[in-house]
């Protein structure tokens, strides 16, 4: 036999070897048979409770129904490679067999790697772009994992790429307001898990000076976007409530959800306000479902932002979309009695 023919051999030997290492390998990882498709969330490290794998798959059942994507998660806890575990688990389980035109979405946690990678069909490549999926790995669920708090950051990463279908939709392509270092389709990222920064050394970094003193509920609303567009989110902002500054306290505000809330309320237009002694209301037209209601209330003569009531009253659906938890009966209901509730507590004009 001639050295071409025993390196020809050597190569398909090692071949067969590599192929039943990755057959074992996926085996190990699986299990004899692969989950099935229904099972949106696949808990190995158990990260999450059962409530929240419930909730979870009940959002993402929505995403399917709502956009035809077929989105799941897989947390690990055994490390290894998460770019080819990412890879032969998004084709062992057919990920994005649930959607009718093959759109799939994997996210990967791996405990072990501290990592996190988002998997793309070739059928939503278009949709969630290397830029994207750069974004919102660092930009979004890499400041829920640093607070330990995986299973909020799954949910609000949920409310980005709903965004991004429905901007897809509407033929508008992913432009960050900031650049995002582009890391390959698909691409893995430190998940940080529990490493967050001690926060009172982050805040001191954002040196923005706001001034809203004496300023209308508007202009309030307005500096409060200002603040996001600037990302600074601190929550000892001037414009805030007493209430809403402790609220923030254990909140986690990441830079895309502050870009979101800016690039959303710009789409809105002007607010019109509606003010009750001590109470004041910032909402938009009844058709902007996307644009939710602010609460102001007066302190200390000055008008502050109750978040701490909007989020008692507010609700959100799987597209975004607002909505008043039922029954309406917080204080700043008076500012929406020429609008009809319905059952849901969606808004609409009057009849």
């Amino acid at each position: 036999m001639n050295a071409r023919k025993l390196i020809a051999l050597g190569l398909a030997i090692l071949a067969g070897a590599l192929l039943i290492l990755n057959h074992g390998d996926v085996a190990r990882l699986l299990g004899p048979e692969a989950p099935s498709p229904a099972i949106r969330v696949d808990d190995r490290a158990t990260l999450f409770s059962e409530a929240q794998r419930r909730h979870i798959g009940q959002y993402h059942a929505a995403l399917r129904d709502a956009h035809d994507i077929d989105y799941r998660v897989l947390a690990l806890g055994a490390g290894g490679d998460i770019d080819w575990t990412a890879h032969r688990y998004f084709e062992h389980t057919g990920v994005g067999e649930l959607s009718a035109n093959g759109r799939g979405l994997l996210l990967v946690i791996d405990t072990g790697l501290d990592r996190v990678r988002l998997e793309v069909s070739t059928s939503l490549e278009g949709v969630y772009t290397d830029a994207f999926v750069a974004y919102i790995q660092n930009r979004q669920m890499v400041p829920f994992f640093q607070a330990d708090r995986v299973a909020d950051g799954i949910l609000a990463t949920t409310e980005l790429i709903v965004t991004r279908a429905q901007d897809a939709e509407a033929g508008k392509a992913f432009a960050p307001p900031m650049p995002a270092r582009s890391m390959g389709g698909g691409a893995a990222t430190a998940a940080r898990i529990g490493t967050a920064d001690d926060p009172a050394e982050e805040y001191k970094r954002q040196t923005h000076e706001i001034d809203a003193a004496g300023s209308a509920p508007l202009e309030v609303v307005e500096a409060y976007h200002q603040a996001m567009a600037t990302r600074d989110a601190r929550p000892d902002l001037p414009f805030y409530s007493a209430d809403t500054r402790r609220m923030l306290q254990n909140w986690v505000v990441t830079p895309a959800q502050m870009d979101n809330i800016v690039r959303t309320y710009r789409m809105c237009g002007a607010g019109m306000v509606r003010i009750r002694t001590d109470l004041a209301v910032v909402r938009y037209d009844v058709g902007q479902r996307q644009c939710a209601p602010y609460f102001l209330r007066r302190e200390d003569g000055e008008w502050k932002l109750d978040f701490g009531a909007a989020s008692s009253a507010i609700r959100f659906n799987h597209q975004n979309q607002w909505r008043f938890q039922m029954p309406v009966t917080h204080e700043y209901r008076f500012a929406f009695e020429d609008w009809r509730i319905d059952g849901s507590g969606f808004p609409h004009a009057a009849d």
